[in-house]
């Protein structure tokens, strides 16, 4: 008898437990380490430089890392889109000619090929940062800047080859979206935007600006980034209640030296 009472005392202090660790934020906070790739030194989830502007719906505020992540979006004001657990938003490239990832993902981890980034120049609207790979190969430079008018921030992103020698390269931008910091959302894309919201209330609208050939603008599964080399493994939509991301891709052919520009905007909706 005292050995069936124990065990039933047992069972009921673990049955919390257990049933939290089966609830939707326990199972989504798993999912996310599942994906969350090596941690360099140099991996950066903090706000370095910060851009406010705007009342009422116009209200945009974000922040962007040394690295130039963008580490928060909140537009209107207390309307926060990028997943904070970890931080998700970055970007990546892949040289296909020797299947090389180079990527930086925030809180959800980098390639560790990257040398230390080098500010160009800053300012209240803007900042520009530029990052050369490890093997010198290729030099990425961003610039975000933030539109006040139409309360959105623009990522514009150039890759230079440093080599006399042609490469084949695939660029993109990825975010993890938390709409509202609910980690259940609803994802869609078109072949010009993506989209992560919460049906009925708020959302976060990646379109494309500019930058040729673009391969388009996707949603996935899953809340992590890409693999560069292969962006299509988790590629899905119209989805709901799924704790996914967004990205958008350009496929540009470098020549001797030669750069190439990609734009897009990030826009509260």
């Amino acid at each position: 008898m005292k050995t069936l009472h124990a065990l039933a005392i047992l069972a009921l202090c673990i049955a919390p437990f257990l049933h939290a660790q089966d609830s939707p934020e326990a199972v989504a906070a798993e999912a996310k380490k599942q994906f969350v790739g090596g941690m360099s030194p140099d991996v950066s989830t903090s706000c370095a430089y910060t851009f406010t502007s705007g009342t009422g719906n116009k209200y945009l505020q974000y922040c962007v890392t040394k690295n130039g992540n963008i580490a928060q979006f909140t537009s209107p004001a207390g309307v926060q889109y990028i997943s904070t657990s970890p931080i998700g938003e970055g970007y990546a490239f892949c040289d296909f000619d020797t299947s090389t990832q180079y990527y930086d993902y925030a809180g959800f981890g980098d390639s560790g090929n990257w040398q230390a980034p080098v500010l160009i120049s800053s300012s209240a609207t803007a900042v520009k940062i530029s990052r050369t790979t490890s093997d010198g190969i290729y030099t990425l430079t961003q610039t975000i800047t933030q539109n006040a008018g139409n309360a959105l921030a623009q990522v514009s992103m150039s890759i230079k080859n440093n080599t006399t020698g042609s490469h084949h390269v695939g660029l993109l931008r990825w975010a993890d979206i938390d709409a509202n910091g609910f980690t259940s959302n609803s994802f869609d894309y078109t072949q010009r935007s993506a989209v992560g919201y919460i049906e009925g209330r708020y959302g976060l609208q990646m379109l494309f600006v500019s930058g040729s050939p673009f391969n388009g603008a996707f949603s996935q599964d899953v809340p992590g980034g890409p693999n560069s080399c292969q962006i299509f493994n988790f590629v899905l939509g119209p989805l709901q209640n799924t704790d996914g991301s967004v990205f958008a891709q350009w496929d540009f052919e470098l020549g001797s030296k030669a750069s190439k520009s990609a734009a897009l905007n990030y826009k509260s909706f």
